[in-house]
């Protein structure tokens, strides 16, 4: 199935995943990223490193990750889609954009 997890620390930023439930819920990702930032990983770098823990050992599964730092900065990983999409809105502008993001498959993960 389908599941949603998400982390945060105040200290630093939060994170949210979506996608193949029963292995996401292996690796649990949204924590994951947010320990990585904590380490000095950008939003994107954790986002990126979750994303690779998981396609590694499942490379079949679907999932995306977003992290975003206490700052502002933000960044998202996905596997196994096509593409994915995710909204944005911060102080730099007045209205919500969104960001389409293509996918990697097979263990190959696609750089943002």
């Amino acid at each position: 199935g389908i599941n949603a997890e998400y982390g945060a620390d105040n200290a630093v930023g939060g994170a949210v995943a979506t996608g193949d439930g029963d292995v996401m819920m292996r690796f649990s990702p949204s924590f994951l990223a947010v320990e990585l930032m904590k380490g000095g990983m950008s939003p994107h770098e954790a986002a990126v490193t979750a994303i690779k823990r998981i396609a590694h050992k499942y490379p079949t599964f679907s999932g995306a990750v977003l992290a975003a730092s206490k700052d502002g900065k933000y960044g998202a990983a996905c596997h196994g889609f096509e593409q994915f999409t995710y909204a944005v809105r911060d102080l730099s502008s007045p209205s919500t954009r969104l960001v389409k993001m293509k996918c990697s498959k097979n263990d190959e993960l696609v750089e943002l």
